[in-house]
C-alpha cells in the first residue's frame, strides 16, 4: 500500500511527501531529518515514522513539546489513513492510495489531492451543490468551489472532517448555531447561504469571494513579506466595520489572521471569513475541533488574554488579532516571534514589538500609533471597541487625504 504525508496546516501547507515502505523516517526541523520541516516550533528531531507495506507507526522522539495525534498526545501509535499528526505549528495528514472515488467521478489533479478523504467529493453533488475544485483545507475541514444548482450561483462549500461529526446531537446543535447567521448580511463579512448535514457530511455554503486571502497577497505581491501601508490600512477599515457588526451580534471572532481576511479582486474590498464558525464556538463538537485545553486561534496572532486560557474574551481581543495581522503585513514580521510556543507566549504577554516603521519607513505615524495601540498588552489600553477603532482609523484616513475612507 502506498502512503503519503500531506501537510494540511503550517508553514509548508500543501506539501506532500511519499513514504517508501521498509524504512524508518525521521521527522523534524534538523538538516539530517528525512522529512525536514520549515517549522521553527518543531524540535530538531521531533518524531519517527516506521513504514511497512501495510502499516505506519508514529513514534515521538523525545520532542520538546510532544507529538499529538488527532488532538491527543502520543508516544507510539499505529496510524490509519486520515489521521492527523501535529508537531509545532504543522499538521500532517496521513493518506493512503486505497481511497476510492464515487462512481462517475474522476480523480482530481495532484494539486488538489491535498487532504483525503474529502477530495473524493470533487465531481459529486451534495444536497443541491455540485462540487468542483478544492480551494483550501485546514484544521476543521475542506473548502470547495461549488455551484448552487437551485439559485444558479457559485458558492464556497465548506465540509467538516468526518471524524469531527460523530456526535449527531452535537452536530445538530452546531448547525443550528451556524444557521442563526443566515440573516446577517454586510459588505465586509463573508455571507452564509446555508448549512446542514447530508450524507454524513456537515457542510456550510458561503459566498464565494473571487480574490485571495491577505496571506496569499503577501506571498504574491509582498516585497520582503511586506505590503504598502495603504492597502493594509483599507483592509483594516473594512475588517473593523465587520467587527462592529459582530459586536452587535455579541460575537467574538477569536482568530483574525491574514488567512481569514479575503480581498475581492474586482474592487479590493476586504471581507472577514469564518464569522459563522465563531458563532458556533461552543460545546463538545468544537472541543473536538480545537482539542481539549488548546487555545482557539493561531498562536502568533493571539492576544495576551487568549494565551492564558481564560474564557473572559471580548471584542478587544479581536482588535489585538487585527493589529497583529496589520503588523505582520506591514513589517514582514510577527509581533511576537519566539524560539518555540512557550517563548512566543512569553513574548505575547510581556514584550512590545518594535514599531512598524523600523521595517517600513513610509508608514504614517498616525497609522503606526493605531496599530501599536491595538497591540497593547493590557486590553484596557486598547481601543474600547470596534466603533472607537473605526472612528480613529477614519481620522487617520482623512488626515492622509483618503477621501473615500
Amino acid at each position: 500500500m502506498a502512503y503519503q504525508l500531506v501537510i494540511c496546516n503550517g508553514p509548508e501547507k500543501g506539501r506532500t511527501v511519499d513514504l517508501p515502505p521498509g524504512k524508518t523516517l525521521v521527522v523534524g526541523r534538523g538538516e539530517d531529518c528525512d522529512v525536514q520541516l520549515a517549522d521553527p516550533r518543531a524540535s530538531r528531531v521531533h518524531c519517527k515514522l516506521q513504514v511497512d507495506d501495510d502499516s505506519v507507526v508514529l513514534i515521538d522522539a523525545g520532542s520538546t513539546w510532544g507529538t499529538r495525534l488527532n488532538g491527543s498526545s502520543v508516544k507510539e501509535q499505529k496510524l490509519k489513513s486520515g489521521d492527523v499528526i501535529e508537531l509545532g505549528e504543522t499538521q500532517i495528514r496521513l493518506s493512503s492510495g486505497t481511497e476510492t472515488l464515487p462512481p462517475g467521478t474522476t480523480k482530481p489533479p495532484k494539486s488538489e489531492r491535498r487532504d483525503n478523504p474529502l477530495t473524493k467529493l470533487v465531481g459529486t453533488t451534495l444536497v443541491r451543490y455540485t462540487i468542483g475544485s478544492l480551494i483550501d483545507s485546514g484544521r476543521t475541514g475542506a473548502v470547495f468551489r461549488a455551484v448552487d444548482t437551485k439559485h444558479d450561483r457559485p458558492v464556497a462549500l465548506k465540509v467538516l472532517w468526518p471524524e469531527l461529526t460523530q456526535d449527531t446531537r452535537e452536530v445538530e446543535r452546531f448547525v443550528r448555531a451556524i444557521k442563526t447567521m443566515l440573516p446577517l448580511q454586510h459588505e465586509n463579512i463573508v455571507r452564509l447561504y446555508g448549512a446542514g448535514v447530508s450524507d454524513g457530511y456537515c457542510w456550510m455554503a458561503m459566498e464565494l469571494v473571487e480574490g485571495e486571502s491577505l496571506a496569499d497577497v503577501i506571498k504574491r505581491l509582498g516585497v520582503g513579506g511586506m505590503l504598502a501601508w495603504e492597502p493594509v490600512f483599507r483592509a483594516a477599515v473594512d475588517v473593523t466595520q465587520a467587527l462592529e457588526v459582530a459586536a452587535e451580534q455579541k460575537i467574538v471572532h477569536r482568530n483574525i489572521t491574514p488567512s481569514n481576511v479575503l480581498i475581492r479582486s474586482k474592487d479590493k474590498v476586504a471581507k472577514l471569513a469564518d464569522l459563522m464558525l465563531a458563532k458556533a464556538m461552543e460545546g463538545p463538537m468544537v472541543e473536538s475541533i480545537t482539542r481539549s485545553g488548546e487555545m482557539v486561534g493561531e498562536l502568533p496572532y493571539m492576544s495576551p488574554e487568549q494565551t492564558t486560557g481564560t474564557q473572559d474574551i471580548d471584542g478587544r481581543s479581536d482588535i489585538y488579532n487585527l493589529g497583529a495581522t496589520c503588523y505582520r503585513v506591514l513589517t514582514g514580521h510577527l509581533p511576537a516571534e519566539g524560539r518555540n510556543a512557550a517563548d512566543t507566549i512569553r513574548k505575547i504577554q510581556n514584550e512590545l514589538p518594535p514599531k512598524p516603521t523600523k521595517y517600513q519607513l513610509s508608514i504614517p505615524p498616525l497609522f503606526e500609533g493605531v496599530v501599536m495601540k491595538m497591540l497593547a498588552k493590557n486590553r484596557d489600553d486598547r481601543f474600547a471597541n470596534a466603533t472607537v477603532l473605526l472612528k480613529e482609523l477614519k481620522r487617520v484616513g482623512k488626515f492622509q487625504g483618503l477621501a473615500d475612507v
